[in-house]
């Protein structure tokens, strides 16, 4: 049966320990489960024993850890994940506590998604907000869902075309430079082009 060999404390976290099975690292525990476990260097145990009673012990923790985190503001499910797994949970933990708050309705990605985007479309065009989508892991088929109304999207970037002209002369290179910015907030080629044909029009 392997071996407990080490059990050291984290720098950044005095409440977990990094435990080593045999000389190698296995995963790290809430200090409270090495208490609750009678868990020293020395002990030997089956390490599929180890894992069932870690998983029984710190799913209720990494539950309050991801409900704290939570709590400052929305998060998409893979923001949790990778929370709880930089946290040093295990990913049979990690597993329960995501689908347990999705189950509960705290971590919704279509919600998210929808949110995100009635929040960014002041400032960004739709696939400036669906690749940040992706980027934060929600899932293609959500993504590409997020939509925003052509006179929404022709505001925005119209009152940011004002934003960024203001006090600067409208010469060809200077609408060269709004056309890229626009574009690069993610608006697409025709609300820019038009923003842009008007302000040489206005010329």
């Amino acid at each position: 049966m392997p071996t407990i060999t080490d059990m050291q404390i984290q720098k950044n976290n005095k409440q977990r320990a990094n435990l080593y099975l045999d000389g190698q690292f296995a995963f790290a525990l809430e200090m409270i489960t090495v208490m609750k476990l009678g868990l020293k260097i020395g002990m030997e145990v089956t390490q599929e024993r180890l894992e069932e009673a870690v998983f029984d012990s710190e799913k209720s923790v990494a539950f309050e850890k991801a409900m704290d985190y939570l709590g400052k503001c929305m998060r998409t499910s893979k923001q949790v994940r990778d929370y709880l797994a930089k946290k040093g949970y295990t990913p049979q933990v990690v597993a329960h506590v995501v689908q347990k708050l999705v189950g509960y309705g705290y971590v919704n990605d279509q919600t998210y998604a929808q949110m995100y985007t009635q929040q960014n479309s002041s400032t960004k065009g739709q696939r400036r907000i669906q690749m940040e989508l992706l980027h934060k892991g929600i899932g293609k088929q959500i993504v590409d869902e997020v939509s925003i109304s052509q006179e929404v999207s022709q505001t925005s970037a119209q009152a940011l075309a004002q934003k960024y002209m203001r006090g600067k002369p409208t010469d060809v290179k200077t609408l060269q430079k709004l056309q890229r910015y626009l574009l690069y907030r993610g608006f697409d080629y025709d609300t820019v082009n038009s923003i842009v044909r008007r302000l040489q029009e206005e010329q």
